[in-house]
């Protein structure tokens, strides 16, 4: 279970500078997609009595909310009770927890529009509140990462982080676009005497516009990043894809956009094996159906399958990856299955003249080959063909 115990990204007081955000490494591989988060404009109100406003929703499902560690509600959330001044907020799921401190105006209203995703990295969200400045009405944009392309009624007019003065009292469409990142919109309000602060957190690509088989493969399909980000946490990136795949969907080698179950299994650059939930089963082999796979590559480690994925496609037993191993004549008709390369390891089982098996490792003079779905072992290269 992941869970994110942000510190308050965009926590905010009058007069004090909106916080820092970390930097992220530009993604570049697909496009962008554009997801609008309520579309909701933010509002003065005149009969709150002190009060101020809340408007929380997610996506992906509900999530329970906490006001300063106390039950609010589940989203979607509306309140038009909420103290005014600094507050603490909690949304989380099952497995994750976004936290983020707010100071509430009077008469105004919060809104936060979060997609909680599977970790810290793969999610996105909106926070978008106000703050009291002079009479001049202002737009303060930060995003992370930054760099982001602003676009105001679909004219750009900058990058992040972004800030301006020039714009009337109104309604506008507020998007942000970068390589690599999911787009974000929403509808915004500008005020009179109020600056208003949007701070967006956008979600990683997990997986190329269009994903197309590996070459020499029939099943194994190349899902590649050239992003450290996206690639530093191989296990996470797998439940990211399996995530995009439900709330956003797949175009399978052009196939179309499928939010139907695409992958079987999955296998990453360090050779680790993933069921299509997700789990590791590198050790235990609990794989089930095998039939579409997803190699989860760096493009740093050049085109094809890593060593140490190669060994794990081998251990899949699926057509179009590793080394093949024949069985040559013996003179007895068999070949020697042993526990260790060499003469001195046990027997574990005979293989028979003209059989063919998954290669897995090799050693001096040994090839550790797949014999069954419970059983590997050692047998002597010299009686071995590989192609």
């Amino acid at each position: 279970m992941y869970e994110t115990t942000n510190t308050p990204l965009f926590k905010t007081k009058p007069s004090v500078n909106i916080l820092g955000i970390v930097t992220y490494v530009l993604a570049i591989f697909g496009v962008l997609s554009l997801v609008y988060f309520g579309g909701s404009v933010i509002k003065n109100y005149s009969n709150l009595k002190s009060k101020a406003a809340l408007t929380i929703s997610t996506v992906g499902g509900s999530a329970q909310v906490y006001l300063n560690d106390n039950f609010l509600g589940n989203t979607p959330l509306e309140s038009k009770d909420i103290r005014a001044g600094e507050n603490k907020l909690s949304i989380k799921n099952d497995q994750i927890t976004y936290n983020v401190a707010l100071d509430f105006l009077q008469n105004s209203e919060v809104a936060i529009n979060r997609d909680l995703g599977v970790s810290d990295v793969f999610s996105s969200g909106q926070n978008i509140w106000l703050e009291k400045s002079s009479d001049t009405p202002s737009l303060e944009v930060i995003s992370e990462p930054t760099g982001a392309r602003v676009l105001v009624d679909n004219t750009e007019v900058g990058v992040t982080p972004y800030s301006t003065s020039t714009l009337t009292e109104g309604e506008y469409d507020l998007m942000l676009e970068k390589a690599g990142y999911e787009s974000t919109s929403n509808r915004i309000k500008i005020q009179k005497g109020y600056k208003l602060n949007i701070a967006m957190k956008m979600f990683p690509n997990p997986v190329p516009v269009k994903i197309n088989l590996l070459e020499g493969s029939e099943s194994l399909y190349d899902i590649k990043s050239l992003d450290a980000v996206v690639a530093s946490n191989p296990a996470e990136w797998v439940k990211a894809v399996i995530y995009w795949n439900k709330t956003r969907g797949i175009n399978l080698a052009g196939a179309g956009i499928n939010k139907e179950v695409v992958f079987d299994y999955f296998i990453d650059f360090n050779g680790h094996i993933y069921n299509k939930d997700g789990v590791d089963v590198t050790t235990s082999g609990e794989l089930g159906a095998k039939n579409k796979g997803a190699y989860l590559g760096r493009a740093a480690d050049g085109n094809g399958l890593t060593e140490n994925a190669k060994v794990a496609l081998a251990k899949v037993n699926v057509s179009g990856g590793g080394k093949k191993a024949t069985i040559n004549q013996t003179g007895t008709g068999w070949l020697n299955v042993r526990s260790t390369p060499g003469l001195s390891g046990e027997v574990l089982a005979k293989v028979n003249v003209g059989e063919v098996y998954n290669v897995l490792e090799e050693s001096t003079g040994w090839l550790k080959i797949k014999v069954s779905d419970t059983l590997n072992g050692w047998v002597s290269a010299t009686y071995v063909t590989t192609q």
